[in-house]
């Protein structure tokens, strides 16, 4: 026993200095499926969930239909695919100073990164792969590895890739491409086109555009509540659209949603919808949000026109800002229809605001599309 004390003493000074030494790189925001860190000085594991601190040590992955993102330190975002493995080499910043550095390798899978402070102050934000090291110059970009080949996507911004060999390929904002595909054999094919790879659909805004603030673009979409307004569709899904940039890029937003608990029921409080038959009338929408689990459990849409009753029920989960929302079932009258829903947080994630669109599906040109705004 006398011998044991002094050994569990010595194990309790190594295990708080490991942790002392320990810098928090971020916090998880929404973890589903298998995910996984792994500490690098020790070897330990743990399981990743919600609200989950992440440190400059972890290697962290992703198993079978499974996905991560992450809040860093400095306000920069990452999201992880499925299939993934990310080592977080280094990630080091400074609250008080604003100044820090980081260091990250994608050993395989994809990514999706928006860089934060670090790189807004001029420092160092090195992104390891295996065809290369990418060097950031304030960017919004994707990554995907895939049988041996890499592929990249800059939404905004610019990024510079110095390959194997150390030749350099420059993609983004003054480039004359924003898309790369380099092969197993370091062959480089550029396009203008996003790769396949890259199923989402991100518009890239340029900062000289984001004068708007987000309570004018509320505005514009409040003023376009007109039936009489032709136009009130496009210009709210344009709205809508730079919004969605905006959101994305709000680490607060984010901290604020990942803060939130329980299940909160929104109601629509404005809207303004379209459809091929003429006037529409009784609309409603409602949708239950579970910020604990971070899933939209079910939601429904429903409104008359001349045709009849358009219906559709949905659910989905939260991705950063936005809501991954899917239509599990339709219908116009008795005639079963399709549909999609985009919708992001507010204002504190007190407010939703997106956009759907619907279609019957044996007869097409009969359908409704329009915008939307959500409070509890």
């Amino acid at each position: 026993m006398k011998h044991l004390i002094p050994a569990l003493a010595t194990l309790l000074c190594v295990s708080f200095l490991s942790q002392a030494n320990t810098v928090a790189a971020g916090k998880t925001i929404l973890a589903r499926g298998e995910v996984l860190a792994t500490d690098a000085s020790s070897a330990q594991q743990r399981n990743l969930k919600r609200r989950d601190t992440v440190f400059g040590v972890d290697r962290i992955t992703t198993g079978e239909k499974s996905k991560a993102q992450f809040s860093m330190s400095d306000g920069g975002l990452i999201a992880l695919k499925e299939n993934s493995e990310l080592n977080i080499a280094s990630y080091e910043f400074d609250t008080a100073t604003q100044q820090g550095s980081a260091s990250i390798e994608l050993i395989k899978g994809g990514l999706r990164s928006i860089s934060g402070v670090i790189k807004k102050n001029g420092g160092a934000y090195n992104v390891k792969t295996p065809v290369g090291s990418i060097g950031i110059r304030g960017t919004h970009f994707e990554l995907q590895l895939l049988g041996g080949d890499m592929y990249v996507a800059v939404w905004d911004g610019a990024i510079d890739l110095t390959l194997n060999d150390q030749s350099v390929v420059s993609l983004g904002s003054n480039e004359p491409f924003s898309f790369a595909h380099i092969t197993s054999l370091g062959d480089v094919i550029k396009t203008t086109q996003a790769p396949a790879v890259f199923t989402q659909n991100i518009v890239a805004i340029n900062s000289d555009n984001e004068a708007n603030s987000e309570s004018e673009q509320q505005s514009l979409a409040a003023d376009n509540t007109s039936e009489n307004n032709t136009d009130a569709d496009t210009l709210l899904a344009d709205v809508y659209v730079e919004q969605q940039f905006q959101a994305l890029s709000n680490a607060s937003l984010i901290d604020q949603i990942a803060q939130r608990q329980g299940i909160l029921n929104y109601q629509a409080t404005r809207f303004d919808v379209l459809s091929s038959l003429g006037e529409v009338s009784d609309f409603s929408m409602s949708m239950s949000v579970d910020f604990d689990n971070g899933t939209v459990p079910d939601g429904e849409i429903s409104f008359n026109d001349a045709g009849g009753n358009w219906y559709a029920a949905y659910s989905g989960f939260i991705d950063l800002t936005k809501l991954d929302l899917a239509v599990t079932f339709a219908s116009h009258n008795n005639n079963k229809a399709a549909g999609e829903i985009d919708a992001i947080f507010l204002n504190n994630a007190d407010t939703i605001t997106g956009d759907f669109s619907l279609s019957e599906i044996s007869n097409p040109a009969v359908n409704a599309s329009g915008a939307f705004r959500l409070e509890p």
